[in-house]
């Protein structure tokens, strides 16, 4: 008998860590963000942010390119914008972008756009790996950190931006995918 309430006890104890731990974890300050790029004059790009708070606290610094203790582009920053609200500065020598707020927080779920900046580095630049030594190196240079309130104080999370293909891209990829499918069943077609 006591194997047997032994066993219940354990499957109760792994059915409650299998529903709180997922609950644990998703509590806190949690972001993602995208951005789109467009060749704004030759050699100089615009990239625009759309910030994701996707945690269940707010949002009060998006520190683009930059983990504690380094900056990761190479090309320092241009025509930054900023949404209403929001401030902006370059750190680390040029090498991040801290955008901050004090009034406007993105709160739990939403998400929020007017972050932007002009670069020479390229959308292709922008995708490559931090190459410097110490911290950060071997980082996605996208490799970004959120705050729930002002820089560098409590929690944080570290993530990586990730591009959102233009719509003429999306268009060009759709019109080829198309033509594809058409050469395919012309061909079947034919052959039956």
């Amino acid at each position: 008998m006591s194997i047997f309430i032994r066993k219940i006890n354990v499957l109760i104890l792994l059915a409650t860590l299998v529903v709180f731990i997922p609950i644990a974890h998703a509590t806190g300050i949690s972001a993602t963000a995208t951005y789109t790029y467009s060749l704004v004059s030759p050699g100089v790009y615009d990239y625009s942010f759309t910030l994701n708070n996707t945690g269940t606290t707010t949002i009060g610094t998006f520190w683009f390119s930059w983990v504690p203790g380094a900056g990761f582009m190479s090309v320092t920053p241009t025509d930054i914008t900023s949404p209403t609200g929001w401030t902006d500065k370059t750190t680390n020598g040029g090498a991040a972008i801290q955008w901050t707020t004090t009034a406007d927080l993105l709160a739990p779920g939403d998400s929020l756009t007017g972050f932007s900046f002009e670069s020479t580095e390229t959308p292709a630049q922008l995708l490559l790996d931090f190459t410097g030594t110490g911290t950060g190196a071997g980082d996605p240079i996208t490799t970004t950190t959120v705050y729930a309130g002002a820089p560098m104080v409590g929690a944080d999370d570290i993530f990586t931006v990730t591009p959102t293909p233009e719509p003429g891209t999306m268009l060009l990829t759709l019109t080829g995918l198309g033509l594809a499918a058409a050469s395919l069943k012309s061909r079947l077609l034919r052959q039956s």
